[in-house]
């Protein structure tokens, strides 16, 4: 199922003005789709489409906006039968959340080590997220990492 995402839908859906509502279309740079790993969103002008699976059994599927790094900048939930957007309803008792166990949120830590820029950091990430996307993506930051001191050391 084909889901357009535009300014219109995330001012609706998240009780938004226009301009914050571009921003969102502006920052986002990939999606993910329930459980599937990100994918870059094909944009047209203010609007992208997201591609979602129909055999959900409980019929939503939730769509997160990511940034450059990888971290969620909103998610979305979308009514697979009828196509429309909903507010997602927050767990009144989340089992693990982001403040009861920072490290909870790779993709927010990822885009901390990569703000500081170094291996020390990107090294420090994978120590205690050395699994998944997010540690693949620090892998090939921290080879690029390498690739640079090396060629810094050349006369």
């Amino acid at each position: 199922m084909k889901i357009p995402i535009d300014i219109e839908v995330l001012k609706s859906v998240l009780r938004i003005d226009d301009e914050a509502a571009q921003q969102k279309i502006n920052q986002t740079k990939a999606v993910s789709v329930d459980d599937e790993p990100p994918i870059v969103s094909k944009r047209q002008k203010d609007e992208f489409t997201v591609e979602a699976s129909t055999n959900r059994s409980d019929g939503v599927s939730v769509i997160n906006l990511l940034d450059e790094h990888g971290g969620i900048i909103t998610p979305l939930a979308v009514d697979l039968k009828t196509g429309k957007f909903r507010q997602l309803e927050p767990d009144p008792k989340p089992a693990a959340s982001a403040k009861a166990n920072p490290q909870a949120d790779p993709g927010r830590d990822l885009g901390l080590a990569l703000q500081i820029g170094n291996r020390t950091a990107v090294t420090a990430f994978l120590k205690h997220h050395p699994k998944g996307f997010y540690a693949d993506l620090a892998k090939a930051q921290l080879e690029k990492i390498e690739t640079e001191e090396a060629a810094a050391k050349k006369p």
